[in-house]
């Protein structure tokens, strides 16, 4: 669910290494056992950036659960569920895993541990700590397959420059969809027959086209687990969606992306030239701005119907293979904890998932925040995130709402020829 681009990384590096040196800290993750006590094996993805970020917590929590050290095993992004996938077949698996979209896959195998009735021995409140939203993600049947770790709301990135100058106020969350395409159109800036500014900025990238949906009463599917994607109500949702783009030409269509030199659905080179007002997008984008002329700021998405707020991150795993589901357990609870989460905050590198940590000045306020970004938008949106379907076949309904949805995005098809197309592919996909 994150991938962070090499401006984030950069800076992650630069925090991490006066953090740490700060905290005289060394790596963790020795391959050596402890003297005594349980070693774990914890697998995590990502890069040096997320893997130092790692070594500094498990430095902390060694010294709060004495008796626990943790072998902690980096794996690229790209390789990362085959890798883990093969440690499981060789009867090698980890005893924690970083977990995200793929939770599913991995539960429907009976590779993962109910947390549920583990986290409560340790006292923790998942509710309370992460909010149901978060919860209801890595959850299926009443059982939840991991912790939230990290795990970020997306949020309204907008250009101050062209909102002044077109005297239209920064969004926030009072915003709903009319007052959000009055903006659009007002916001976006036409020299002769030449954009100068998109008042927003489209694609087909699924937390874009679902939030429609979900923000106007709508599912992917219903709650026996059955497609019901071309319902009234999502077709109403994509209609408004579409015609944003077509019809208000308030945001760049798959031709005006091409024109620009760029692939469909790509905008942040938009935002960060100014010719960009607003854009939906995640915590990420904050180190990828940093250096940016454009003056900016972020806000909360805005509503429908309802609220509803999609977020990227990822959570903590106990292998059902582990010898040592106690402890896996408990490290587990540690990790997630505010103290756990701190190193997250304090190097910038994501949002974190515990609320209370979310939500403290610490994650509000930090010190590399130079820009005086209103982090607290995470804050705000937190309690409105809602769960994607990560049924075990998410990639394949990515790929049937791609095929499907295509014309449609062109102008070549109608909306509900459209959904009528995905709806037919899930049926056959998910039985």
């Amino acid at each position: 669910m994150f991938a962070p681009p090499t401006a984030l990384r950069r800076v992650v590096a630069a925090l991490l290494a006066a953090s740490l040196a700060a905290a005289g800290l060394t790596a963790c993750g020795s391959d050596e056992p402890a003297a005594s006590g349980t070693t774990l094996t914890l697998t995590i993805r990502g890069n040096e950036n997320d893997k130092a970020v790692f070594e500094q917590r498990l430095a902390q929590a060694k010294k709060a659960l004495p008796g626990i050290d943790v072998k902690l095993v980096q794996i690229d992004n790209d390789n990362y569920d085959t890798k883990v996938q093969t440690m499981f077949a060789g009867a090698q698996a980890p005893d924690v895993l970083m977990i995200d979209e793929a939770v599913n896959v991995y539960s429907s195998k009976g590779q993962l541990e109910d947390l549920k009735p583990r986290l409560a021995s340790a006292g923790v409140d998942p509710v309370g700590r992460f909010g149901q939203g978060a919860l209801d993600t890595y959850s299926t049947d009443g059982k939840l397959w991991a912790a939230p770790d990290r795990g970020g709301a997306m949020v309204v990135y907008y250009n101050k420059d062209i909102f002044d100058a077109q005297g239209v106020a920064y969004p926030d969350s009072t915003w709903d969809w009319t007052r959000f395409r009055e903006a659009a159109a007002k916001l976006t800036v036409r020299d002769g027959g030449k954009v100068k500014s998109w008042g927003y900025a489209a694609g087909d990238w699924w937390p874009w086209t679902m939030t429609w949906m979900y923000q106007n009463g709508g599912r992917v599917l219903d709650a026996s687990g059955a497609p019901v994607v071309n319902s009234s109500a999502n077709v109403e949702a994509l209609q408004f969606y579409n015609d944003v783009v077509l019809k208000d030409h308030s945001a760049p269509s798959p031709i005006d992306y091409a024109n620009a030199g760029l692939d469909n659905g790509k905008p942040d080179a938009l935002f960060e030239q100014g010719k960009l007002a607003m854009v939906t997008t995640g915590f990420w984008n904050i180190a990828s701005l940093k250096e940016s002329r454009v003056k900016w700021d972020i806000a909360p998405l805005w509503h429908g119907r309802k609220s509803a707020v999609p977020a990227f991150g990822s959570g903590l795993a106990v292998s059902s293979r582990s010898r040592h589901k106690d402890e896996a357990a408990r490290l587990v609870a540690y990790l997630t904890s505010v103290e756990g989460q701190l190193p997250i905050v304090t190097s910038g590198l994501d949002v974190p998932a515990n609320l209370e940590a979310v939500a403290s000045e610490a994650f509000k306020k930090p010190t590399w925040n130079t820009r005086g970004v209103n982090l607290a938008a995470f804050a705000e949106s937190a309690p409105v995130i809602y769960s994607p379907p990560l049924v075990p076949e998410w990639k394949e309904m990515q790929k049937a709402f791609t095929d499907g949805m295509t014309p449609v995005w062109k102008g070549e098809d109608s909306v509900q020829a459209g959904l009528d197309r995905v709806q037919k592919s899930l049926e056959r996909i998910i039985r």
